[in-house]
Order: C-alpha cells, then structure tokens, then sequence
C-alpha cells in the first residue's frame, strides 16, 4: 500500500511537472456522494505543453490502478471544469479514488490525489439509473395461462393449461372494451340521464292552458264573426 502511494505521488510529481494542466477539485480532502454530480476542475499551471496546445482530454476514474469508468470525453482542456455523473452502481465505499487527465496529443497523463466517495448502492439491480431506450413500435410477448372448467353435477373441477405465448403489438387505438366495463359504461350513462331528467322542472299546465286561449281565442272570434 504504501508503495502503491509513493509511485502515485512519483507519477503525479512527474505529470504536474510536464503538463499545463493541474486538477484542483477533487483534492485529498473531498467526499463525493453516489448519485450526484461533481464537478471536476482544473487550472494551466503555465508549464509545457499549454492548454491551448492540448488536445481534447479523457476525464477517467480510478481505485488504486483499477479502472472504473470514463466520466467524461472530447473535453477541451481550455474549459477548465467539467461536470460528471457519480454513479452508485460503482458500489465501493472508499477513499482510494482518483482522477486521470488523459490526453493523447502530446501523449501524457496527469492524476489528482487520492479522494473518497460515499453512498455506492449495496443491492443490485437497484444500484444504477442507466435504463435501457424504449421502443414503443417493438412487439412485446405476453404469456397467457388459460384455464379448464368442467361442470359436473356434484363438482367443479378446474384444470390449468399449458401457459401460451401471445405476441402484443403496440396500437395507437386503445383496446376495446370488455363486456363488464361496457355494462358499466351503460349504467352510468343511464343513471346520468335519469337525474338530468329529474332535474326538469314539472310542466305548468294551467299556464299551458291560458297561453293557448290567449292566442287561439281571438281566432276563433274572428271567424265566427266573418260566418
């Protein structure tokens, strides 16, 4: 372990020397939480070659001399921070973490100093967010199991069958439905019609009479009068 540590330090002596770029943030004191973002940083320590000489860089993470994951790529050296996923599927607890700037024009490396991370998930599956892309236009197979019923005259005896597989293609139209949910549709369409009706004021039919009078009286009137 210790050797581990002085050939870190050699090499992160060696690389700070030899580069413009130095990482500033993480550093030897800091704890990053799984399932967060971090926010890596760096400034051009004015030595050879310069940032702006860089090519883009690879940002990967390290425990020890493992490799872990790449959190970043094509980053421009001039940016001077980035800001990357912590994943918990990662799952070590630990404090042997540490940074990797990688450029390949010119060829060099330069590490941070050892960091810690925190809060890595125990348990998989529950220990990433990476969720496959959804295809709404693939078919899905669906496994059905049906079941036998024999009426007898003292018993009833059901059997289950073989489950069968049924291939469900998306639709944009939504399934038809089934003869209870119809039923149910019809009973509350019919009870919403019932209280609308039942709201209707009753008819007034001493008013429908005196209307009817009213207009058809002088009429009648008229007439007799002209015979």
């Amino acid at each position: 372990m210790l050797l581990r540590h002085l050939v870190l330090v050699a090499l992160l002596s060696f690389e700070s020397v030899s580069a413009g770029i130095y990482g500033t943030s993480p550093v030897a004191d800091t704890v990053l939480s799984a399932g967060r973002m971090a926010t890596v940083q760096w400034i051009n320590d004015h030595s050879q070659p310069s940032l702006s000489d860089m090519s883009p860089i690879t940002i990967e993470l390290y425990v020890g001399e493992a490799y872990v994951a790449t959190l970043a790529d094509e980053v421009e050296p001039t940016d001077l921070s980035k800001d990357v996923w912590i994943s918990p599927s990662w799952r070590h607890n630990g404090s042997d973490y540490h940074i990797r700037f990688i450029c390949p024009r010119p060829p060099l490396t330069v590490y941070t100093a050892d960091f810690t991370i925190t809060d890595m998930a125990s348990i998989y599956p529950l220990d990433g967010l990476t969720i496959d892309a959804h295809n709404e236009s693939v078919p899905t197979v669906t496994y059905i199991t049906p079941e036998l019923t024999l009426v007898l005259p003292d018993s009833t005896i059901v059997s289950t069958l073989k489950p069968t597989p049924v291939t469900m293609q998306p639709t944009a139209t939504p399934p038809p439905l089934s003869v209870q949910e119809d039923q149910s549709r019809a009973s509350i369409q019919t009870s919403l019609a019932s209280a609308a009706l039942g709201k209707r004021p009753p008819l007034d039919m001493e008013r429908l009479k005196f209307r009817f009078v009213s207009i058809f009286w002088p009429a009648l009137v008229g007439i007799s009068m002209a015979l």
